[in-house]
């Protein structure tokens, strides 16, 4: 005899995103704007760019975002007091992150 199997559904697992919408951006460079530390150093692309971090950095605008441009077309640029969004890593979409409800 075979039994079903039970369907559990999974708790949430919270996370943040940072999502970083570039145009003629090399590198993205994430700081942390309390301590001053490197939260993430990573070549970028054109379009969407998506950062899972901590759930911490969804509390409040404690990030620090800078763009640069390695072929020196545009001079860098930065965004001081970045919120990233509270999402649940079963439900996140990376592929469209903007509709997304977060789970508070």
């Amino acid at each position: 005899m075979i039994l079903p199997s039970p369907k559990i559904a999974p708790e949430p697992l919270v996370f943040s995103a940072l999502v970083v919408d570039t145009l003629d951006a090399e590198r993205l460079l994430i700081i942390d704007r309390k301590t001053g530390s490197k939260i993430a150093h990573y070549a970028s692309f054109d379009g969407i760019n998506i950062r899972i971090l901590p759930k911490e950095y969804a509390l409040g605008p404690t990030l620090t975002v800078i763009i640069y441009d390695d072929d020196n077309q545009y001079n860098a640029a930065i965004t001081d007091n970045v919120q990233t969004m509270l999402i649940n890593m079963f439900e996140f979409d990376k592929s469209n992150p903007q509709p997304y409800e977060s789970p508070a």
